[in-house]
């Protein structure tokens, strides 16, 4: 059967801020076949997962807030021979905080939701977005996704991304990265998360990569998350951690 190559596009940590922009993390967590101690906020750092597979923090800032943030991406390294595998990454990141506090952002889809992929834009502090993600449950909803009027107090957004379905052949190898940027992906389904005020956005993207005889090539999707542009301000916040 033919390799597997499938390519997303989910802007996480797909490049460093802009010069002058400050990007602030209030919350994180991955979710590598169910496990989300490996590589959650402090319960753990990355390494190899109990399950099998691996999570790979060496080219992603995890930074808690008060700090800057320089997004970054995050690799998990699939079990071999395994079929049906499932791997995600969740954050609150905060725009502007210092100058606009966590309450002025929106988030957005762009693009069709391809099949095995399952996302949710939500305010962390009054929904289930963080249970829904460990539980591999995402539901596909988007509830911060309207500025109010001026002034603009909408939301505290996080996002959260899963990848279902994923199969890897006996001696095949396989990868899912997901990446925060301040640059958008050229194409494909991706998130954007923007502050009302500032216009900053970053992205979320991911790339799914599976290779070795057996496997089978799905369709391509992207996912990304925007806050580009500048002088995004960051500030502490309480947050529950994973």
């Amino acid at each position: 059967m033919s390799a597997w190559l499938r390519p997303l596009a989910v802007c996480l940590l797909c490049a460093v801020p802009a010069l002058g922009a400050t990007v602030g993390l209030a919350d994180w967590c991955v979710n590598l076949n169910g496990d989300t101690n490996t590589a959650c906020n402090g319960a753990g750092s990355g390494g190899t997962s109990p399950g099998g597979g691996s999570i790979s923090l060496a080219g992603w800032d995890s930074t808690l807030e008060p700090g800057t943030n320089n997004l970054g991406s995050v690799v998990l390294t699939l079990v071999a021979g395994q079929s049906d595998q499932y791997a995600g990454f969740y954050a609150d990141y905060d725009l502007d905080y210092a100058t606009f506090g966590s309450f002025q952002d929106s988030g957005t889809t762009v693009g069709s939701l391809p099949a095995g992929v399952s996302y949710e834009l939500q305010d962390p502090n009054v929904s289930s977005i963080f249970t829904d993600f460990a539980s591999n449950s995402l539901a596909d909803v988007n509830t911060v996704g309207t500025a109010s009027n001026s002034p603009n107090v909408c939301c505290d957004v996080a996002f959260a991304l899963l990848v279902n379905g994923l199969d890897v052949p006996n001696g095949g190898t396989g990868t899912v990265t997901f990446t925060v940027s301040t640059t958008a992906p050229a194409s494909g389904f991706y998130l954007q998360q923007t502050n009302f005020d500032a216009g900053d956005s970053i992205y979320l993207s991911e790339n799914v990569n599976i290779s070795g005889t057996g496997s089978s090539t799905p369709e391509p999707s992207t996912f990304v998350l925007a806050l580009g542009g500048i002088g995004l301000g960051i500030g502490f916040k309480r947050r529950r951690r994973c």
